[in-house]
């Protein structure tokens, strides 16, 4: 017996890893990745309308046991190609798919047991149409349609023809935009979980979520953040009426639980959602609130609570694009109590009552109503009262409040924790009664307002939240004068103030003093003045940001709307130093003085114009090299647009003068278009650096101090970056009228430089640039288009009249290489060029790239006597002299396919009339001829010569080949290579040179 136990455990223990061998094998060899993703890909997609993509799927068993699973990789879920918002609904790193093997032998629809995904991005989009990017994603083909008319309208889908299988997402990061709302929401590290059980009418649903942030956000208001928020629900979807029960659902806000129960009920064809959801705080003991509250806040050693507190909200209504449900939500404290074994203090007296009504339908109809708000015992006494009408639209406050807290009894008599400082004492007294509108307008006359704030030697300290804040004397008061002209005054003096949390924030000031007064005079327009002074204002934020001003002095008026015109207003600013800095950009402003004029357009927006002008600027950013300074100057200015009136700028070496007019220049941040209409002047102008400045990575740091600037630039010139080529934002489109008295670009140095520049989607264009250089005079053309970091393209055309022959090469560079033979001849001459060619990081031509076309015309010139031409005379015997004269030498060249074609060309010398052409490469080899055309001895031969360069070349012997292109003899000229002839024409052509 125990024989056949024996070998039937080694049977079964063969077939399990014969089976295990089988699965590895068709896992690893047969079902590889490579086999899986494509046709995986094709099946999934051929079921959508969007489209999933992914950069491999891998079948797996052994790392799912039981189960087989689908690994993804890399992946993306894309929506509807015909939604016009084609942003990425899904991409995520990892995913898995559980698959049942039974399942997949059935072909059931439960063959998905579970999904799972890791560290998604997941984007949620409704327009204001109530269009949804995650609408129509599954295909409908003919046979669905045809099938769907056909049955009856009134048949509703059954619930056992739905599978949802178990989803599983951690730490995703999800946006939301609606258009409906206009709110938009961002979760941070999103945990969700879903399972589903189908019943005979429902699907029943249980959802777990948790989030650390929820981040809600209206257009250009600033987001109001939930912390920890958690979501336990259970939940019933019917389908015959689309209705979606909420049976239980606990909301968890910073430890703080909300039960809610109700339902929505569904009406796609008329996108639009009927919502009646109730919400409650899970406990009304006090004691429970306060258990919640972290004990570094709140000690819960000894503490001895009493009170109910209730919170009930009420959300009921339609959701579409016209209308949004009402929110009905009240807060109730009654008879709260705090206080602590063996500790004198307590705060006995804690009443609240709070209603809010929400009607974004009605906006006139919403209000918050505080029937009661009052905190009493032992330093402190908080009594607030009032109402706010017209919540979310020009709200009207009725507003009374009283404080008095002394945080030194508070310290002394309940149990703070060692880690928290609480100094100081605070009073404040507010009387209101005012429209919002009214304030935002001007009109003082409207507003009732008194008030004062009263802070002396605060401290308020958190160690372990490293957070401060603190202040000698802070005093504000706002009063309403009872005399015939209503005025409001108010009084603001700060001393020796700071606040301090972790590194996000870092603010200090020495004093500031606000002083403002507002007549509201019947006959004439209303006088709104204001004075303020500030002294050692400094402020380190996140990100490195830093901010600096030394004192500040400022008069401003203030003019309310009227019936001709929207309100402004009106200031003065001068302040000796103020600095702004980002890491290693900076910019510092010494004794500026500012003129601003502040206008409330039709739009609600407030638009800034006037003039400034300062002393000197200091700039710098990482991606320059050089520091940007400026002499004393100044901008007119009207929102972002700039007029500069001879407003100089030194960078480098550089010095640059601009006169006109700068549109949009906020562009420069967002991309928008950036336009320009400049006279630019320059004593000298370094194009190297320049070019430099605005190509390069980051370079050494500079330093910025409170009252000077310590400028780093010969630290930031020697760096040596990684090259780039240079180029500019393609939002920019300048047209400048140039005029530089010295330039300087590689070894290049020109005078006297005027012409036009335009600069448009990152091209730059210099037309008719007109300049004197090595005693010619040049007429330039150049077109600028980088292609990549590392390349451009450059359209040239130079016109140069009577410039030295042995100069030429400093002119154009690359002719030193692409026609060296230049370089013997001496005298004046008119030489054009006109091209096409690549360049590289350094600005340098890549000369297999050249594409053009160059001619030169000389008389009465000198051919130099060198080894080349030594032996050329040798063959020709005649004796060289170390001049020879040249009475005429006219040259037409073509650069093409990394090669220089000389065409023949008449060269006089001596008795002896000579034809030479070739061929000159980049590698400086050549192939040369020279025709005798004329000489004292009556026979007409040529010379070849060959080489690597002059020093090193070979003669040889051979017959005249040139000896048809310059007679005037007709029928001897029919002889000739009319291609060459025609080529020569096309050469003068292009170049204007006839």
């Amino acid at each position: 017996m125990r024989k056949w136990i024996k070998r039937l455990l080694k049977i079964m223990i063969s077939l399990v890893m014969v089976i295990f061998i089988i699965i590895t094998v068709v896992l690893n060899v047969i079902i590889t990745p490579e086999k899986v993703t494509p046709k995986a890909l094709e099946v999934i997609n051929e079921a959508l309308l969007g489209k999933v993509d992914c950069k491999s799927i891998e079948l797996t068993y052994f790392s799912s046991f039981p189960n087989f699973s689908l690994k993804l990789t890399k992946g993306a879920l894309l929506p509807n190609t015909n939604f016009y918002k084609q942003d990425t609904l899904i991409s995520f790193d990892k995913a898995r798919i559980n698959l049942s093997i039974i399942g997949l032998i059935q072909k059931s629809k439960e063959a998905i047991k579970s999904i799972e995904i890791n560290s998604p991005e997941l984007f949620f989009y409704v327009d204001s149409l109530g269009n949804s990017n995650w609408n129509n994603l599954v295909l409908i083909t003919p046979d669905t349609l045809k099938t769907s008319k056909t049955q009856n309208t009134d048949k509703h889908i059954k619930p056992s023809e739905i599978y949802i299988p178990k989803i599983i997402i951690t730490d995703a990061k999800a946006k939301a935009e609606d258009g409906l709302s206009q709110i938009n929401y961002e979760l941070d590290y999103l945990n969700l979980s879903i399972n589903s059980k189908t019943t005979k009418n429902s699907i029943q649903l249980k959802v777990e979520k948790s989030s650390d942030r929820i981040s809600i956000k209206r257009p250009k208001n600033r987001p109001y953040n939930l912390e920890n928020i958690k979501v336990n629900s259970e939940l019933e979807l019917t389908f015959v009426d689309t209705l979606l029960t909420v049976k239980s659902s606990e909301v968890t806000i910073n430890d703080i639980a909300f039960e809610n129960k109700g339902y929505l009920q569904f009406f796609p064809n008329q996108k639009k959602v009927k919502i009646d959801l109730t919400s409650e705080l899970s406990t009304k003991s006090l004691e429970n609130i306060a258990n919640t509250i972290p004990p570094r806040f709140l000690s819960q050693d000894g503490l001895k609570t009493k009170g109910e507190l209730e919170l009930h909200s009420h959300i009921k209504g339609i959701y579409s694009k016209d209308s949004f449900p009402v929110t009905n939500s009240h807060i109730k404290l009654s008879d709260g109590f705090i206080g602590y074994k063996n500790y004198k203090g307590k705060i006995d007296d804690m009443n609240a009552d709070i209603h809010t009504y929400l009607n974004l339908n009605s906006p006139k109809e919403s209000f918050t109503e505080i029937k009661i708000l009052k905190v009493v015992g032992t330093g402190i006494n908080i009594d607030v009262s009032g109402r706010i009408k017209q919540l979310t639209e020009s709200p009207v406050f009725d507003l009374k409040s009283k404080s008095i807290i002394d945080f030194n009894s508070i310290t002394e008599n309940f149990p703070v924790d060692n880690s928290v400082s609480l100094k100081g004492t605070l009073s404040s007294n507010i009387n209101a009664s005012f429209n919002s509108s009214d304030v935002e307008d001007f009109h003082f006359m409207k507003v009732n307002l008194d008030t004062y704030l009263q802070v002396d030697d605060l401290l308020l300290q958190s160690e372990k939240d490293s957070a401060l804040i603190a202040s000698e004397k802070i005093n504000f008061k706002i009063n309403k004068g009872q005399d015939q002209n209503k005025s409001l005054t108010a009084q603001l003096h700060i001393k020796n103030t700071k606040a301090l949390y972790k590194e996000i924030l870092d603010t200090r000031m020495k004093e500031v003093n606000l002083d403002f007064k507002a007549d509201d005079k019947h006959q004439n327009i209303p006088q709104f003045k204001a004075n303020i002074n500030l002294q050692n204002f400094e402020i380190q934020a996140t990100d490195s940001i830093y901010s600096f001003i030394k004192t500040l002095q400022m008069n401003a008026q203030f003019v309310p709307k009227t019936n001709e015109r929207m309100a402004y207003m009106k200031s003065m600013v001068s302040t000796d130093s103020v600095t702004l800095s980002q890491k290693s950009a900076f910019v510092t402003i010494m004794g500026a003085q500012t003129q601003l004029q502040v206008e409330k357009t039709l739009k609600n927006i407030w638009e800034p114009s006037g003039n400034l002008t300062f002393k000197s600027i200091y700039a710098h950013a990482p991606e320059f090299v050089y520091n940007l300074k400026t002499s004393q100057s100044g901008i007119s200015f009207k929102n972002d647009d700039l007029t500069l009136n001879r407003t100089k700028l030194y960078f480098g070496d550089t010095d640059v003068t601009l006169t006109g007019e700068l549109k949009h220049a906020r562009g420069f941040q967002n991309g928008e278009l950036v336009t320009a209409n400049l006279i630019m002047e320059s004593n000298f102008t370094d194009a190297n650096q320049l070019m430099l400045a605005l190509a390069p990575p980051e370079t050494g740091e500079i330093v910025t101090a409170k009252n000077e600037v310590v400028l780093d630039s010969a630290k930031a010139a020697n760096i040596t970056p990684g090259k780039r080529i240079f180029r500019i934002p393609k939002q920019c489109d300048f047209k400048l009228s140039t005029y530089v008295k010295a330039f300087k670009m590689g070894f290049i140095n020109i005078n006297d430089i005027s012409g036009n520049m335009t600069i448009k989607d990152g091209i730059v264009n210099m037309n008719d640039i007109n300049l004197t250089t090595l005693s010619a005079n040049m007429d330039a053309y150049l077109k600028y288009n980088p292609k990549s970091n590392t390349e451009a393209n450059l359209d040239f055309r130079f016109y140069i009249s009577q410039i030295d022959m042995n100069n030429i090469n400093e002119v154009v560079p690359v002719m030193d290489t692409l026609f060296p033979a230049i370089k013997s001849f001496e005298g004046k001459a008119d030489f054009r060029i006109k091209g096409n060619v690549l360049l590289n990081e350094n600005l340098d031509f890549k000369l297999p790239s050249l594409r053009g076309v160059a001619a030169l015309k000389a008389r009465n010139i000198m051919v130099v006597n060198d080894p080349a031409f030594n032996d050329v005379a040798k063959a020709f015997s005649f004796k060289p002299k170390q001049k020879n004269p040249v009475k005429q030498l006219d040259v037409e060249i073509e650069f093409k396919k990394g090669e220089v074609q000389i065409l023949p060309a008449l060269l006089e010398v001596d008795k002896y009339r000579l034809a030479l052409g070739g061929v000159q490469r980049i590698d400086m080899s050549y192939d040369y001829h020279v025709s005798v055309l004329k000489s004292p001895i009556p026979i007409k031969m040529g010379v070849d010569i060959t080489g690597s360069n002059f020093s090193d070349h070979h003669i040889k012997l051979v017959k005249a080949k040139y000896k048809y292109y310059f007679t005037d003899k007709e029928r001897l000229l029919k002889k000739a290579d009319s291609t060459v002839i025609l080529q020569k024409e096309r050469v003068l052509k292009t170049l204007n040179f006839n």
